[in-house]
């Protein structure tokens, strides 16, 4: 009989015990890491939504603080359209807030519910979110201009009056957009057109602060008036041509509306003088004579109303000379100065004056501001025209002089400080860049000026600013 003698074992029961520990060890850890895994995912779906929200909310910001600061209801409409086309209409699970921290500055918060998946399991059915953005737009560069006066020459602290020629004076005399003409053949006929004429003419801002009432809107020596001398009084003369000017002088005010940056859009108000050459001298000459606009009567919509001054008639070579002046009848008075550019006659200055020239806030630190100045220097004798930043400063630039045919006369770099003896410029654009530095800061006084060197000056010139930039922009939200 033969014995197996093979060994066969069995698990005692301490050893069995271990196995099922094992077993609910890894079932356990397995929980765990799907556990893990399920909030990642939500997690991942949380922070998706975050990103996308906060986009919303950019695209809202910016989307409604061009209506600041007189139409907040129009600011929130346009705000809750942006954020609706972005994935996020405002409803039962997505909810906006609107403020207004300046009158070019809007914030917006968006809150809203997404829902979870695996969390569920957990008790989780939701995360809620919450994002915010704010946004401000860049105003027009004022040009001209710190108060609420423009281009008035009796005031020492100006130098020189706002002006616009008649439609068929010859463009070399100094004013580039209201004339028709290069070169005319007589008092209504051009023998050169003049492509650059804008019949629009030029605008001016009447900015209003919030809590304004009874706004008026002056114009001094509104019409044409010749003078003996062009350094007297305002200084309008007949120019090219001795006739008798057959030209009117219009001003008309418009509304605020949602293009800062844009003055030829905006909303008509019916309020409108008009003055025919030699019309009324008793009236109008040396006078100041309100524009009557019942719109601007009782508390006033804050914002930027535009001025916009314009030559009409079927014969002259003139240019007239006047000022703008705006008053408010409770609250500050509102701000007036030149949008874009400015058409302007200096017959006050001999030696140096210093004109009013761009407000550059430092908000533009970092940027570039771009000079533009047509004409310039017709004055006996030497003359220069020098650019100073607010603390007094010469700026640094680079420029060059174009002619008619688009032609480099002249280019330069360094100190902003442009020889213009002998009229050489005639009928020229001079344009300066300047980069404004990045550690550029000027408090409560942002103003840059012009420096004008001159004897015996009678300057017929028109000047544009503008800084390169977006001028609507996101920035750091309030604390």
């Amino acid at each position: 009989m033969t014995r197996d003698r093979r060994c066969r074992w069995s698990p005692s029961t301490d050893e069995r015990g271990e196995q099922g520990a094992t077993l609910i060890w890894v079932a356990s850890m397995m929980l765990v890491l799907l556990g893990m895994a399920s909030f990642a995912v939500d997690l991942g779906w949380a922070y998706l939504n975050q990103t996308r929200l906060q986009r919303a909310a950019d695209a809202a910001a910016l989307a409604g603080v061009v209506y600041l600061p007189g139409f907040l209801d129009a600011a929130t409409a346009d705000a809750q359209a942006a954020a609706g086309a972005n994935g996020f209409p405002i409803g039962s699970t997505t909810t906006m807030t609107v403020t207004q921290l300046a009158d070019n500055k809007l914030q917006v918060t968006l809150t809203t519910s997404v829902p979870t998946f695996f969390l569920r399991a957990l008790g989780m059915d939701q995360f809620t979110l919450v994002r915010r953005s704010t946004a401000e737009y860049v105003k027009p560069v004022p040009l001209g201009s710190d108060s609420n006066v423009f281009g008035n020459g009796n005031d020492p602290s100006q130098f020189f009056w706002a002006g616009i020629q008649a439609p068929y004076t010859q463009k070399h005399q100094g004013d580039p957009y209201a004339t028709k003409c290069i070169e005319n053949s007589s008092p209504s006929t051009c023998t050169t057109s003049n492509p650059d004429y804008r019949p629009e003419g030029y605008y001016y801002a009447i900015e209003v602060a919030s809590g304004v009432s009874n706004v008026t809107v002056d114009i001094y020596d509104a019409g044409f008036y010749q003078r003996s001398s062009i350094d007297q009084e305002t200084g309008d003369a007949i120019v090219d041509w001795w006739h008798t000017p057959d030209f009117t002088t219009n001003f008309a005010l418009y509304g605020v509306d949602a293009t800062p940056q844009d003055p030829t859009d905006n909303p008509a108000l019916g309020c409108q003088l008009s003055v025919g050459a030699e019309q009324s001298p008793s009236t109008y000459k040396n006078k100041w004579k309100t524009i009557s606009c019942p719109a601007l009567s009782g508390p006033v919509t804050p914002g930027i109303y535009v001025l916009r001054v314009w030559t009409t008639g079927p014969s002259a070579t003139a240019s007239n000379h006047y000022a703008v002046r705006a008053n408010a009848g409770s609250g500050p008075d509102p701000r007036v100065y030149g949008i874009n550019d400015m058409s302007i006659f200096t017959n006050k200055v001999t030696g140096t004056a210093n004109l009013t020239l761009a407000e550059v806030d430092e908000v533009h630190a970092g940027k570039k501001l771009e000079l533009s100045f047509f004409d310039p220097g017709d004055a006996d004798g030497p003359t220069s025209f020098v650019v100073k930043m607010p603390d007094g400063s010469t700026a640094t630039c680079s420029w060059y002089a174009e002619d008619e045919n688009g032609q480099i006369t002249a280019s330069g770099s360094g100190l902003c400080d442009i020889d213009t003896t002998g009229r050489i410029y005639n009928g020229q654009w001079i344009v300066a860049t300047v980069d404004i530095p990045a550690t550029y800061t000027c408090g409560a006084n942002c103003w840059w000026t012009a420096q004008l060197n001159m004897n015996n000056a009678h300057d017929r010139t028109t000047w544009k600013a503008r800084v390169i930039g977006n001028p609507v922009r996101l920035v750091p939200n309030a604390p």
